[in-house]
C-alpha cells in the first residue's frame, strides 16, 4: 500500500475527513498535514497540526500554514517517503509544492479542486496575479482532481489553459457499507394541500435566502418552506429575524449526516439545489455556475426530486439525471410558476426515474476512490474495483 501525504487547509471540514477516512479504508497509510478552523477532530491516523486559523482569507491562511510548516522538522522526512502528496485547495497547493521541492521528494502531486475562490475570478489586478500564481503551482502537479467537470470546461482549459491530466471525482453521499437507499420510505407525493419545498445543507448563500422567502411570502399557506443545516451567520447574519415573519417557513437546524438526512429530504416535495451566491461576470464564470452541490446527491440517494437554474452546471446535471426540474432563470417569478406545475402525478413520475437510477450515481463507493487515486499513480489491491466512469486522464 502507498504512503499519502494530504495536506488539508481545515480539518474540521467533515468532507475532508471522509476523504482521508476513504483513503484509509483501503489500506492506504495516511498522514494529514492540516491546520483547523476550530478544536482538533480525533482522527486514526497520524496527522501534523499547523494550528487553528479562524475565517481568515485564502492568502492569509496559506501564509499561516506555510510558515507553520516550514518550522516542523518531522515533515521534510514524511514527505520525502510518500508515494503521493494531496493537495485540497491552493493554499494547500502552494505549501505542499514548497516542501515538496525543499525535500527533494518525488511524490506525485495531486490538486484537488472542490470550489473556484472568488480571488480568482474577475478581470482586476488581484484576480490577474492569483491565476497567475495558480498556473504557477500547477505546473508541477501530475493530476487535477476536480469535483465538477464544469470547473474544466469553465475554468482550468479556457481561462488557466491547463491540458494536462484531470479526473471527476464527484461529491457524493459517503455512507456505511451495507446502509440501504431509503428512496422506498420516502414519503413525498401523499396528497396534500401544502407543496413542501427544502432548502438543505450549508446555508449561506444570500440569493437562495431572498429568492425562497420571496417565494414563501407570495405563496403563503400554499407552500411551506424547510430549512435544515448550518446557518453561516458571517453571511445571513439577519437569518432568523427574516424567517421569523413567515409562518410558513420552518428552521429545523443542523443534522447528523448521514442518518439524520433521512429525516430532512424524506419530508420535502421538491429540494433547492442551486447556488447562487458566486456567480460569474463574464470572463471567469463564477464558482456557483460551475459546480455540482453535494445536495442533488444526497436528494437522489433519499429519492427527493430538486430544482436548479438552466445553464448551470448543476442545471446541465439534473436535465442528463432526470432528477427534476430546471428553471430558466433564478426569480422568484419563474420559481413560484414552476412549483405550480408540479402536481402530486408529475412529482410521482419525477420519484420514479430517481428511483430507476443505479445507487453508484448517488453513492460514493470504494471503487470510486481507487479510481481516483489510479488517476495519480497509486494502486490499490481491492478485489472487483470497478474503472473510473468519467475521467479526463
Amino acid at each position: 500500500m502507498a504512503r499519502l501525504v494530504c495536506f488539508a487547509s481545515d480539518l474540521t471540514d467533515v468532507a475532508q475527513l471522509r476523504r482521508l477516512a476513504a483513503f484509509q479504508a483501503l489500506g492506504h497509510e495516511v498522514i494529514s498535514v492540516s491546520s483547523r478552523k476550530g478544536p482538533m477532530p480525533d482522527v486514526s491516523w497520524q496527522n501534523i497540526d499547523l494550528g487553528e486559523i479562524g475565517q481568515h482569507g485564502l492568502l492569509r491562511r496559506g501564509r499561516l500554514a506555510l510558515a507553520a510548516a516550514l518550522r516542523n522538522p518531522e515533515l521534510i522526512s514524511l514527505v520525502q517517503q510518500a508515494d503521493l502528496l494531496v493537495a485540497r485547495n491552493v493554499d494547500m497547493l502552494a505549501l505542499a509544492a514548497a516542501v515538496r521541492r525543499r525535500s527533494v521528494s518525488r511524490a506525485s502531486l495531486a490538486y484537488e479542486v472542490l470550489d473556484i475562490h472568488s480571488l480568482f475570478e474577475g478581470q482586476g489586478l488581484n484576480a490577474k496575479v492569483a491565476r497567475w500564481g495558480e498556473r504557477r503551482l500547477m505546473a508541477g502537479i501530475d493530476v487535477l482532481w476536480l469535483s465538477s467537470s464544469g470547473f474544466h470546461a469553465g475554468y482550468f482549459l479556457p481561462i488557466q489553459g491547463y491540458d494536462g491530466p484531470w479526473h471527476l471525482v464527484e461529491n457524493k453521499m459517503v455512507v456505511p457499507e451495507g446502509m440501504l437507499r431509503p428512496c422506498a420510505d420516502h414519503d413525498a407525493g401523499v396528497v396534500s394541500d401544502v407543496q413542501r419545498l427544502g432548502w438543505i445543507g450549508a446555508i449561506r448563500c444570500r440569493p437562495s435566502f431572498e429568492l425562497l422567502l420571496k417565494v414563501a411570502a407570495y405563496l403563503g399557506p400554499a407552500v411551506e418552506l424547510h430549512i435544515h443545516g448550518k446557518i453561516h451567520e458571517h453571511v445571513l447574519p439577519d437569518f432568523h429575524s427574516r424567517i421569523v415573519q413567515l409562518d410558513n417557513v420552518v428552521f429545523h437546524g443542523a443534522y447528523d449526516y448521514p442518518d439524520g438526512l433521512a429525516a430532512c429530504y424524506n419530508t420535502c416535495d421538491v429540494v433547492w439545489a442551486q447556488d447562487l451566491w458566486q456567480a460569474g461576470d463574464g470572463l471567469v464564470r463564477g464558482n456557483s455556475d460551475l459546480l455540482l452541490p453535494n445536495r442533488i446527491y444526497e436528494a437522489g440517494w433519499h429519492g427527493c426530486p430538486v430544482i436548479a437554474v438552466a445553464g448551470t452546471q448543476t442545471g446541465r446535471k439534473i436535465d442528463e439525471t432526470g432528477q427534476g426540474w430546471t428553471l430558466p432563470a433564478a426569480d422568484a417569478e419563474a420559481l413560484v410558476q414552476l412549483l405550480k406545475s408540479i402536481t402530486p402525478e408529475r412529482a410521482a413520475a419525477c420519484r420514479a426515474r430517481i428511483a430507476a437510477l443505479p445507487e453508484t450515481v448517488f453513492r460514493q463507493t470504494p471503487s470510486d476512490v481507487t479510481a481516483m487515486l489510479a488517476s495519480a499513480g497509486v494502486k490499490t489491491s481491492e478485489a472487483g474495483a470497478e474503472p473510473a466512469s468519467r475521467s479526463g486522464v
